[in-house]
């Protein structure tokens, strides 16, 4: 009975490698690496150890030359210390597949000192690997990539279901940044020229948490303002991916030719760290042909002092970029960044933003830039926003152009400014309220709110009673074709009263998960949902300035 169920395991493991490669391959390989019970003197072709066939048990013995189509399979559960540098090259068709097998938890790459030039997975001119349900601890960089001058243009990196953690290594990187700071992702090309060296990369349903910085295309030429329009990488994509708790541009996007960013989450960014230049929540430079939506940057932080503290970085050379549906909110500094002469002396040209919702407070805003939701470096970089909520807080101006020119390429189409301060004044939404406070569920702590009906949303207003304990939560609403919860805004310690503008939603619920207190249950007074009115319509043309309304 034991060999039976051993065999038919087995098959199983075959079969569900294979489901991950989209079929069969001709002539493929599937290896098991297991730290628990493998043995670097078998053939890594078993699952379960049979003679001369089992599991290896170390990274460094899987790091052979696989090809198309072949499976690297790491064992649930077990954690290896060596990392994995495989050879070889894979095709879109016919990727290369580092997965798991087994049960329980993800396998874990924990390099233990993220100050060593340290990586989890290494690839070293390659293409068409598949990488999918690995975590990643204490690397210096999770995934590392890196393309040679004069290399030939690889094909396909796909990233699903990852988790990159605790790389905190921060250090100066001007000019050459490689091995210097903690990355969950680094692409890194040593190709001067205007060539791709990898394209079709996508990254999804994966988690950056507590890193330096949590993904990073890259090249000698960061800093190099001579190195406008050279793109590296093409067809980037983000789906579904959390980055929170990191000190400096979770997405820290250079050199690449189209790609888009999709229900992606930046939060808590910056908090106790000093940077020597600037905090974002997402730093793009030279890049074109984006589509950034449904997507959600806030809390950024200027923690020790540090420059900057914008939740959203257009750093300059960016062409044609399109920001869609977003939320932008609760920043130190300036909500949104258009730059241009720190990093490149070229302007950007179509930047779009559209149906988006800018909260950023300003709080604590860098000496220089005032408290304002946008700051512009110069009346060069073109940019237009449509159908976008400005929410000003006391004290606080739309838009501040550092350098005016005579020529002003920013225009407002459609758009309102409003005081945070007379947001949630309307009549509240009438809704059925239930909630789990006395057995919170594995998920968490919950309050509902059901309306019998579809109702617009655009504005939540919560209270927290002392003794203050929730330290992190996320407001949903309910998918009725996904039949789903639905992030549409991430928050921290509410600490009393706290009003919650989000990109408006249609639904026929809403809840606020409470997702981790500091000492015991939360305790919630309220939980409220608005259609307020957006505030004072904002229409300026190109070539006009707009009005310069300061919140009370």
């Amino acid at each position: 009975m034991t060999k039976m169920k051993s065999h038919r395991a087995s098959k199983f493991f075959l079969f569900a490698a294979a489901l991950l490669c989209g079929g069969f391959a001709a002539n493929a390989a599937t290896y098991y690496v297991s730290q628990s019970t493998g043995d670097d003197s078998l053939d890594g072709l078993a699952a379960a150890k049979a003679g001369a066939k089992g599991p290896w048990k170390t990274l460094t013995k899987a790091s052979i030359e696989y090809k198309p189509g072949d499976i690297i399979l790491l064992k649930k559960g077990d954690t290896w210390t060596d990392g994995l540098a495989p050879k070889g090259s894979g095709t879109p068709e016919k990727p290369i597949t580092i997965s798991s097998y087994g049960e329980g938890n993800k396998p874990v790459i924990d390099r233990e000192d993220f100050k060593q030039d340290r990586s989890g997975i290494l690839l070293n001119d390659q293409g068409g690997y598949k990488i999918v349900g690995i975590e990643f601890n204490r690397c210096m960089t999770g995934i590392y990539a890196e393309y040679s001058k004069g290399c030939a243009t690889q094909k396909y990196l796909w990233i699903e279901d990852c988790y990159f953690h605790d790389s905190l290594l921060y250090r100066h990187y001007e000019d050459y940044p490689k091995s210097k700071i903690g990355l969950g992702v680094c692409l890194f090309s040593f190709e001067l020229a205007n060539k791709v060296v990898l394209q079709d990369i996508m990254v999804k349903n994966c988690v950056f948490r507590r890193l330096a910085s949590g993904f990073w295309t890259n090249s000698p030429d960061n800093f190099n303002k001579n190195a406008s329009f050279i793109y590296n990488f093409a067809n980037l994509n983000f789906d579904n991916c959390l980055f929170e708790e990191g000190y400096q541009w979770p997405f820290g996007i250079r050199g690449v030719n189209k790609g888009s960013v999709k229900n992606c989450v930046v939060h808590d960014i910056g908090r106790g760290f000093r940077s020597f230049n600037g905090v974002a929540g997402s730093m793009f430079f030279r890049t074109k042909d984006w589509i950034i939506e449904e997507s959600e940057f806030g809390f950024i932080d200027i923690g020790q002092g540090s420059g900057d503290g914008e939740a959203f970085d257009f750093e300059g050379n960016c062409e044609n970029m399109l920001v869609r549906n977003c939320l932008f909110h609760d920043t130190d500094g300036p909500c949104f960044l258009i730059c241009c002469y720190a990093s490149d002396g070229n302007p950007s040209h179509g930047l779009v933003m559209e149906n988006c919702v800018l909260n950023g407070k300003a709080k604590r805003p860098p000496r220089g830039t005032g408290k304002v939701e946008i700051l512009n470096t110069t009346d060069h970089n073109e940019s237009t926003w449509k159908n976008t909520r400005f929410y000003l807080s006391p004290g606080e101006g739309l838009m501040r152009v550092a350098d005016p020119e005579k020529d002003k390429h920013t225009s407002f189409i459609n758009c309102f400014i409003k005081d945070l301060s007379a947001a949630c004044k309307s009549t509240k939404h009438p809704a059925k309220q239930s909630d789990n406070a006395a057995a919170p569920g594995p998920e968490g702590q919950w309050v509902q709110l059901d309306f019998g009906r579809p109702v617009i949303i655009n504005e939540f207003k919560i209270k927290e009673d002392a003794p203050f304990n929730v330290a992190r939560y996320v407001i949903q609403y309910w998918d009725e074709k996904t039949k789903k919860w639905v992030g549409c805004f991430n928050g921290g310690a509410i600490a009393g009263e706290f009003v919650a503008p989000i990109v408006a939603r249609t639904t026929s619920k809403a809840r606020l998960l409470v997702i981790r207190t500091n000492n015991g249950p939360a305790t919630i007074g309220a939980f409220e949902a608005y259609n307020d009115a957006p505030g004072e319509a904002l229409n300026v043309p190109v070539g006009g300035v707009p009005p310069n309304r300061i919140g009370k």
